[in-house]
């Protein structure tokens, strides 16, 4: 009968360590966050409407610039296909520099917050500059590449404001609002391609797109001061 006891005792002892190994497992991957849960604070809605102006932006870069070279600033093909490529490098080494300069702003005290902020405003308030000096139609060869070059290179600096505040308020949930928050750039930046060309065609100018997404970029640093926070959210 002792014996008996012991072994339920036992017993009890394994299922109560099992079950506090699974709670504390469970615990780890975090519990499972709806979409319309994600919706419903500003904060995912801060990353959602700079994640929208930012893919606006960028897909328009990516497929009109070699036609604003070749058609407005009246370079060859060859010309506007090698200075297409310049952004792009600067802009790959920005998205780096980004990380790095984020990451030594946090260490030495600087809040998150603060962080995300600053650094995501500068991203899209120099580019706005560049893209209003792009809108003159007598701007020069040189400045007009030297323009979108800046508005390339430092719209990069988003990889430490927006892409990374994802991680901030949804660390176990980042992958999902990653997917959700692109869902909604990706369509935006669609849409930007096919405005481009109706507003071209309609006005024989890039001025007002250079204009229309300046303007954006500018109503886009507005909310996300107002909405963005660096702390977890979900």
């Amino acid at each position: 009968t002792a014996a008996a006891a012991t072994q339920h005792k036992h017993a009890d002892g394994l299922s109560s360590s099992s079950s506090s190994s699974s709670s504390s497992s469970g615990g780890s991957r975090g519990e499972a966050v709806s979409v319309w849960k994600l919706l419903s604070h500003r904060a995912t809605w801060a990353i959602i409407i700079v994640n929208m102006v930012n893919h606006w932006g960028y897909f328009i870069y990516l497929n009109w610039m070699p036609s604003y070279f070749s058609k407005a600033l009246g370079f060859d093909l060859r010309a506007s296909s090698f200075l297409s490529l310049v952004p792009w490098l600067v802009m790959a080494v920005g998205s780096s520099a980004a990380g790095f300069l984020a990451d030594s702003l946090i260490a030495r005290g600087t809040s998150v917050t603060t962080v995300r902020k600053t650094v995501q405003s500068v991203s899209m308030l120099l580019p706005a500059v560049a893209l209003l000096f792009l809108s003159n139609p007598s701007i020069s060869p040189a400045a007009a590449v030297t323009a979108m070059t800046l508005a390339l290179g430092v719209t990069s600096l988003g990889q430490a404001g927006f892409v990374a505040n994802m991680s901030d308020i949804a660390p176990l949930q980042a992958g999902q609002m990653f997917g959700l928050c692109n869902t909604f750039g990706c369509l935006a930046g669609i849409l930007g391609v096919l405005s481009v060309g109706f507003i071209v065609d309609f006005s024989g100018s890039f001025a007002p797109v250079f204009q229309i997404t300046a303007a954006m970029y500018v109503v886009a640093v507005v909310c996300w001061n107002l909405l963005c926070t660096g702390e977890r959210v979900f």
